[in-house]
Parts: structure tokens; C-alpha cells; sequence
């Protein structure tokens, strides 16, 4: 019987798919979501320590300034409003945009060089927005943890509180190879029609989404594959996708 209500759990946690769960506005679903936000965000602190030991955080300031602007004016229209945002631009040369725990967004010099616009930008931050309103990065870290957890829960009756606070204090190399693992092309589909989403509220150029994925694909006929596109879904499949996504977006709004 222990078994079995085991494998129930963990079924309920591994899906985030539960009455039990809480709503999440972005994803339009009840989740069970174990990790409280305060635990989130020591975990993303943990994660930016290490970054910043291992990359080098660029110091051109208009650079920064720039990314600054934008993030936070998309950040104000974020379905997610229970942590401050932050974002960090690394000196590196590799096209890369990525995601931690806690609201933090790295973008990578290589990869702002190659976007000219504001709005194409605001695509690339929007759509890690979208990770971090639809919990996915959280969700990715439960995942990888969750046998464990909800193991020694059911098994040993230990608190939960005491179990999150464990998988908060994970040593930082653990939770940097979380970060940098892959998205499910699920996740992937979903952040790109919340970055659509919040691109329309803040006021951006929705074609800028499009343009931003051409550039990236165009980029990824390369010698070296962008870092952003490694494991993601196919870009033709992601353009299509976005493309429809904004037709809807502007039918919509001209109905309004």
C-alpha cells in the first residue's frame, strides 16, 4: 500500500497536474509546486554566486542600462509578481539567454551583438520571462529532486519545509548543471507564447519575435550551434508557431 500511494505522489508531483495544486496564472493551470518563493530566490542566489565566479559579468554600461530598461518594463506586466527580477549580462561570445531560480536572467554579449533592436531584445527577455511566470525553471529543479523529496515526506514523515530547505542548500555546481540543462520543447512553446503575451502588454513589436528566432537560425548554420538552440525545439517548427501565435494576438486585438 506504501507503494502505492507513493507512486501516486509522486505521479501528482512529477506532472504538477493536482487539485491540490495552486493556479498558476500564466500557465492557466493548477501546479503542485513545492517550493515556496522564498527558498526559490536563496536558491537563485546560490546559482548567481557561482555564475559570476565562473563568467565574467560584462561592465559596458549602456549595454546593461539597455537590457535593464527592458527587462523591467517587461517584468512590471509578468503574470509573476511574488519576486523581483533581475537581469545580468556575461561577457561571452556564445549566443545564449538563460534562466535561474528566483526571477534572474543572463543574456550574453554574443547574443545581444547580434540583435539590433530594441524589440528583438525584448523577444529574447520576454520569452525567459515566460520561464519564470509558467515556473518552469522551479518546475525542472522539482523534477530532478522529487523522488527523493517526496520519498523521504511519505516514508519518514519528515516536514515538508525541512525537505525544500534541503534541496535549497544543494551544493551550487548541482544546481548550475539544472540551469543549463534543456527545456522540453513543451516548455519551450509555452514560454514563446507568454513572450508574445507580454511583448503585446509592454508594447513591443511582436515581429521582433520572429525576426529574433530567424536570426538565431540563421546563426545556428554556423560551424557551432548557438547555445540558446541546443536541444530546443526546431526553429522552422518555433517560427511557424510564434507566427500563428501573433495572428491570434491581432485578431484579438482588433476585436477589442
Amino acid at each position: 500500500m506504501r507503494d502505492k500511494i507513493l507512486s501516486l505522489f509522486l505521479i501528482l508531483f512529477l506532472t504538477g497536474c493536482s487539485s491540490l495544486g495552486t493556479y498558476n496564472a500564466a500557465t492557466g493551470r493548477s501546479e503542485l509546486i513545492f517550493i515556496p518563493t522564498s527558498e526559490e530566490v536563496t536558491m537563485g542566489r546560490d546559482v548567481h554566486g557561482n555564475i559570476i565566479r565562473q563568467y565574467e559579468l560584462s561592465s559596458q554600461t549602456e549595454k546593461i542600462e539597455r537590457i535593464e530598461k527592458i527587462g523591467q518594463r517587461l517584468a512590471q506586466i509578468s503574470d509573476r509578481q511574488d519576486y523581483q527580477y533581475h537581469f545580468y549580462l556575461i561577457e561571452k561570445e556564445e549566443m545564449n539567454a538563460f534562466t535561474t531560480p528566483g526571477g534572474n536572467i543572463y543574456l550574453n554579449t554574443g547574443l545581444v551583438d547580434k540583435l539590433k533592436t530594441d524589440d528583438q531584445i525584448a523577444a529574447v527577455v520576454a520569452h525567459e520571462i515566460g520561464h519564470c511566470a509558467a515556473r518552469h525553471t522551479i518546475k525542472k529543479f522539482q523534477a530532478a529532486l522529487g523522488y527523493n523529496l517526496i520519498g523521504n515526506i511519505i516514508i519518514n514523515q519528515v516536514e515538508m519545509g525541512d525537505q525544500v530547505k534541503g534541496m535549497a542548500s544543494l551544493g551550487s555546481n548541482a544546481l548550475m548543471t539544472l540551469v543549463f540543462s534543456s527545456y522540453g520543447r513543451k516548455d519551450e512553446y509555452e514560454a514563446d507564447r507568454l513572450g508574445v503575451k507580454y511583448m503585446q502588454l509592454a508594447g513591443y513589436d511582436l515581429q521582433a519575435m520572429v525576426e529574433t528566432l530567424t536570426i538565431l537560425k540563421k546563426e545556428s548554420k554556423g560551424a557551432k550551434t548557438p547555445l540558446i538552440l541546443r536541444s530546443h525545439p526546431y526553429l522552422d517548427d518555433r517560427v511557424q508557431a510564434v507566427k500563428e501565435m501573433i495572428a491570434q494576438t491581432n485578431k484579438q486585438r482588433d476585436i477589442l
